[in-house]
């Protein structure tokens, strides 16, 4: 049992913070929230945050620890010929590469992550080595694989179906790995040849197949979904999490409103000012898809947020240059794009928590939750960027980070 002092706490709610506060911690549990603490808890050892303000650790419901899409050019010889012919240690260059991944993003202060999609089921090795303690990282959600209705994204990421059947069995195959949420994608990736925001790949049958058996189990489903018709065929089909949201019309903003669907809204994927390592490493003309779906995309979710739509932040990171460890610069593409402060800290905490289905024991800061705690020298409700240099981590009530 140990006691954090001299704490500023955002509790992941409320916007007026409990000040000069001791948080104490016993095993992986918060067991006790002492607000302007005059005295020093006894018989444990006392870490003194001098001041430094307090979140409940971060929550990323969206991204790829599997892909790395802008990778230092020099790696690529890892796992690839020059010609791009792929070796036979692939799978394995992609598991050891993900173990660094997530331990960066553990040490931005994101404790808590769930993955859209990992390669050929290595996911589902990293939640295990995390859960078992071999490598460090975050808690670690997955999907498995993507259901899609053709080969799409990236190499071992989708399994493809046709017709409701297929659907319900590749659902029990993602079961049988013991994910934790289904994938539908239901949009083709913004690179695709024929690629059109209006098709969905998959019929509302096949949907409804995907839906129903996963929420027999009481699992979530999500779908990568760009384009006004392929948010409101899954949301007709009681798909709960909708991921990007880019194109959406005004009916598609209203079922969203009526479903109570979370929308997983990446911003940076794309960016419409995409970074320089990106246009080096794409051709022009993808660079302008990009740079045009970005706006289109950055449009629908100003609207969807403005109009009340439930928000839980997500990054895509590993995908469209989005690198892993800097998950918290989504926060100030959310600012930019009108976004709150508070708003946005509490899509990373207690909205993340709530659209994932973990409210019960993260998400905010109070008694009895997991001691997932990111501590910032500033207060990010008056100046976001703090989040960016996350100074110490605790998941489950072991310190995995301390700069001060």
């Amino acid at each position: 049992m140990y006691a954090l002092i001299n704490a500023n706490i955002f509790d992941g709610i409320h916007e007026e913070l409990i000040r000069n506060a001791a948080i104490i911690i016993d095993g992986n549990r918060i067991k006790e929230i002492l607000p302007e603490c005059s005295r020093n808890p006894e018989d444990m050892e006392l870490i003194d945050l001098g001041g430094r303000y307090v979140s409940p650790g971060f929550i990323d419901c969206h991204l790829h620890f599997m892909l790395d899409e802008v990778p230092d050019k020099e790696r690529l010889l890892n796992y690839q010929s020059a010609g791009g012919v792929l070796f036979d240690n692939a799978d394995s260059y992609v598991a050891f590469r993900s173990v660094e991944f997530a331990k960066k993003t553990l040490e931005a202060g994101f404790t808590t992550v769930i993955d859209g999609g990992g390669i050929n089921y290595i996911d589902v090795a990293l939640r295990d080595a995390i859960r078992l303690g071999y490598v460090e990282g975050p808690d670690y959600f997955i999907c498995g694989k993507q259901i899609t209705a053709w080969p799409s994204h990236f190499r071992g990421l989708s399994e493809v179906v046709s017709g409701p059947d297929e659907v319900r069995k590749m659902v029990r195959k993602q079961i049988y790995y013991s994910t934790d949420q289904i994938k539908l994608e239901m949009s083709a990736p913004i690179r695709s040849v024929g690629r059109r925001l209006e098709k969905s790949e998959l019929t509302l049958d096949e949907i409804r197949a995907a839906t129903d058996e996963a929420h027999s189990l009481g699992m979530l489903v999500q779908a990568h979904a760009r384009g006004a018709k392929p948010v409101k065929d899954c949301l007709q089909g009681d798909v709960d999490l909708i991921c990007h949201g880019t194109g959406m019309d005004d009916e598609a903003i209203q079922m969203m409103l009526d479903k109570g669907a979370y929308l997983l809204p990446t911003l940076g994927s794309p960016d419409p000012e995409p970074s320089q390592k990106l246009v080096d490493a794409k051709s022009a003309r993808v660079v302008e898809l990009l740079k045009a779906t970005g706006r289109l995309q950055w449009e629908s979710v100003k609207k969807a947020y403005q109009a009340g739509v439930k928000i839980a932040f997500s990054t895509d990171s590993g995908g469209v240059g989005n690198e892993h460890g800097k998950n918290a610069v989504e926060m100030l593409r959310m600012q930019k794009l009108g976004m709150s402060a508070i708003d946005i800290l509490r899509s990373a905490t207690s909205e993340a928590a709530k659209a994932m289905n973990l409210a019960g024991d993260r998400g905010v800061i109070e008694t009895g939750m997991l001691a997932d705690i990111a501590v910032m020298e500033e207060n990010p409700l008056k100046k976001l960027e703090t989040v960016c240099d996350v100074k110490m981590v605790i998941r489950n009530g072991n310190t995995v980070k301390k700069q001060f």
